[in-house]
């Protein structure tokens, strides 16, 4: 599963969620090997290792999960109805910035959830969206020993949904939207607010944070977003 982000950044949140186009209805069915799309939307939850740090721009992402490589390719034209559904939010968030990442799509099994953790997500759900950046060094290395640790422990985070882990990979585009270069990106998705923030309170979440700390440190900044999601397309 491959998965394109579409990130918007503005200097500050609007002050109501923003509800799909109504053209998205007839775009998003005519985009072949189309198997979803998220909104994700800023919502306020206090992660107690990030409170003292100052808000800064708010990013909003629209997420396309596509079956393979080829049919993301085959949509990412420049007049295309990908570009249109794009275009249409970028019109109403106005943003400062917008970028894309298309990146590999893994999901993992999560405690109290049969089968595929994908299909325990309600349609209205909140996420915590985290980006990892830098210079890649030593990467590969560090990638194994979070995938190793720290992923098995995010899925057993109370009240977890679906974990999801993003992976960097080549692709083509003629989408006129600036390319983004995140290393890795994951998600945790719960029902609530309520919920991620009983997650993020829990004494796992410290347990979470000191193997965070001990993984190589190779001079990686990231941001952690608490978002809204929204279940738009489901093809």
């Amino acid at each position: 599963m491959i998965s394109l982000f579409i990130t918007y950044s503005l200097n500050t949140r609007l002050e109501t969620f923003v509800a799909p186009a109504d053209q998205w209805s007839r775009w998003l069915p005519r985009i072949q090997g189309l198997s979803k799309v998220l909104l994700h939307q800023p919502c306020r939850v206090e992660d107690p290792f990030f409170s003292n740090q100052p808000e800064g721009g708010c990013e909003y992402v629209l997420q396309f999960f596509f079956n393979d490589l080829s049919s993301l390719e085959a949509a990412s034209l420049p007049h295309g109805e990908l570009a249109a559904v794009i275009d249409s939010l970028g019109a109403v968030l106005a943003p400062k910035a917008k970028s894309q990442q298309a990146m590999v799509a893994r999901s993992f099994p999560v405690e109290g959830q049969a089968g595929n953790s994908v299909q325990g997500a309600p349609a209205t759900a909140c996420t915590y969206l985290v980006a990892y950046y830098g210079a890649g060094q030593a990467h590969d290395l560090w990638l194994s020993e979070y995938m190793k640790s720290h992923v098995p422990l995010m899925a057993r985070m109370p009240g977890i949904r679906e974990v999801q882990v993003y992976t960097q990979v080549d692709w083509l585009s003629e989408l006129a939207v600036p390319r983004a270069n995140a290393i890795q990106r994951n998600k945790v998705v719960f029902d609530s607010p309520d919920g991620l923030l009983a997650a993020l309170q829990s004494p796992l979440r410290a347990e979470m944070r000191a193997d965070y700390l001990a993984l190589p440190q190779i001079g990686l900044s990231s941001t952690h977003n608490p978002m809204r999601t929204d279940l738009v397309f489901s093809g």
